[in-house]
């Protein structure tokens, strides 16, 4: 089985533990928006283009409204059991969905910072799994930080450093970013609640257009 397939296991399990009404990272959804986010994503393509093409975003609203309307549990389970038989989504489940899977699971895991600012240990994980999300940070990195003013140096100690100098990159010297795979590629994705540091010592946040 693939990351992506442990981590879809891993996180239904999550979304059923923690109830329709727990915090997320994701700002202004609790978990059962996540679910019907997560269900639409793989389940209504009609309805999931709204997410980039702002003519359907109406349509993707009121399609987000009536599966929330489903039993909750129902819905967590329904999407846990992976892309239809014949949908397209099934044959690049591992490539595809490696990202959206483990962000989401801490964005639930980690809802709770949205709160308190309580922010749990990051989890333990394999080498193997490590060395897969590392692939996926120098993967995404580029299209994540596009619009960087800043150069940017990705450091995952042990593993790989890399330079990034978006063609927006205009301001001075590099930030750099510090942390273990899975922080890395949270904060890549927007997150805050992560452990990673940024140098030097009041840096910008190259995820950010400063004005």
């Amino acid at each position: 089985m693939s990351f992506s397939h442990d981590e879809r296991r891993r996180l239904a399990d999550l979304l059923l533990a923690k109830g329709p009404d727990a915090p997320t990272l994701c700002e202004g959804w609790l978990t059962r928006d996540l679910a019907a986010h997560l269900w639409i994503r793989e389940n209504r393509p009609d309805a999931a283009a709204g997410m980039f093409v702002s003519s359907v975003e109406g349509h993707l609203s009121a399609t987000m409204t009536q599966v929330k309307e489903r039993p909750y549990g129902e819905l967590v389970h329904d999407w846990a059991e992976g892309p239809g038989k014949f949908s397209p989504v099934r044959l690049i489940d591992r490539w595809l969905n490696l990202a959206e899977h483990f962000v989401h699971h801490e964005d639930v895991r980690r809802g709770q910072w949205m709160i308190d600012g309580t922010l749990p240990q990051a989890r333990s994980l394999s080498e193997e799994e490590n060395a897969t999300l590392a692939k996926a940070v120098v993967a995404i990195s580029k299209m994540l930080l596009r619009h960087s003013e800043h150069p940017v140096q990705i450091r995952i100690p042990g593993r790989v450093t890399f330079d990034l100098h978006p063609k927006s990159a205009d301001r001075g010297s590099a930030v750099t970013v510090t942390g273990e795979p899975g922080e890395v590629l949270l904060w890549l994705f927007g997150r805050d609640a992560t452990h990673v540091t940024m140098s030097p010592e009041g840096a910008p946040d190259p995820r950010k257009v400063q004005p």
